[in-house]
């Protein structure tokens, strides 16, 4: 009997960890994200107390960016607040992965840098969502803001109930579109 209640608990925590797996997909709310970004959407594991982004790519084309949480440390002196302000609402800081075609958001995102972060502030259904792109310095040094890009939430998509979501075929480097 013990064995069949492990059993059953083991696929129980795998269903709700597929289950965690969200994409949102959001439209630019102002001039200046639509000519930086354009529409995007992210893949994120949601759990009960944090969520973890895992990609962001574009919604109109087919480029996408790994991310990975990073450590604001990275930032230099101050970290995240001393980038874009102790008030600020982004405190979920990821760096974009340089390969594939992080490298092109990169360049896009914020000119000059071969190192890009994004902050985010929550990712939540029906809102809207604000995200800092912060960059290294050109001549080295603290890192700087290259964008605040501001999105309009869009809609969820579904993910098939019991499937992974797969990788996207991403053979033309097309970024943001």
């Amino acid at each position: 009997m013990p064995a069949v209640l492990a059993m059953g608990a083991a696929m129980a925590s795998a269903t709700v960890a597929q289950a965690s797996v969200r994409i949102f997909s959001y439209e630019p709310a102002n001039d200046a994200t639509r000519r930086t970004a354009g529409p995007l959407t992210f893949e994120f594991d949601q759990r009960l107390v944090f969520t973890k982004v895992l990609w962001v790519r574009s919604t109109e084309g087919r480029a996408r960016a790994d991310l990975k949480p990073a450590n604001e440390a990275v930032l230099g002196r101050g970290g995240l607040s001393a980038v874009i302000g102790a008030d600020a609402h982004e405190r979920d800081l990821y760096e974009v992965e340089p390969s594939a075609e992080g490298a092109d958001m990169i360049h896009a995102f914020c000119p000059g840098s071969t190192h890009a972060w994004l902050a985010f502030g929550r990712l939540a259904q029906y809102r809207d969502l604000r995200v800092d792109v912060l960059g290294d310095a050109p001549t080295g040094g603290k890192a700087r803001v290259c964008a605040t890009l501001d999105f309009s939430w869009r809609g969820e998509w579904t993910v098939p109930a019991g499937q992974p979501v797969r990788q996207r075929d991403l053979k033309t480097p097309h970024f943001p579109y």
